[in-house]
């Protein structure tokens, strides 16, 4: 646990990247690091959006290109959803004053390790 833990914190940079969740494919957060102004309840809140976030994913098109992520603003925050191979999901919260392609590198050597386990 301390592991994950110490991987997602190197995700997370308080300016750009302010939180982050890692849901497994039965919709149950695995590990999260939110952000100081939202709770847990607010993680089930944003929960229910990663089911618009799986239908998006279902509608993908191969002409359109793989599917990588999807954005909602949420509560003051950019929320990307990413699927992790069908093992689940990672959420980032992102500060609405960035934009989510900028974190992508990050997100992607995050995501490379997060692979291994979960």
């Amino acid at each position: 646990m301390e592991l994950k833990k110490l991987m997602l914190s190197e995700l997370i940079d308080g300016e750009m990247v302010v939180g982050a969740a890692i849901i497994d494919s039965n919709n149950i957060p695995i590990i999260h690091h939110l952000p100081t102004t939202l709770t847990l309840k607010s993680l089930r809140n944003v929960l229910s959006l990663l089911e618009v976030a799986q239908r998006a994913r279902k509608l993908s098109d191969d002409l359109l290109g793989p599917f990588n992520y999807i954005l909602i603003k949420y509560a003051n925050f950019k929320i990307a959803f990413f699927n992790m191979s069908d093992k689940g999901w990672l959420i980032v919260f992102v500060n609405p004053v960035w934009h989510v392609e900028n974190a992508m590198p990050k997100v992607r050597q995050f995501m490379i390790k997060a692979y291994k386990l979960i």
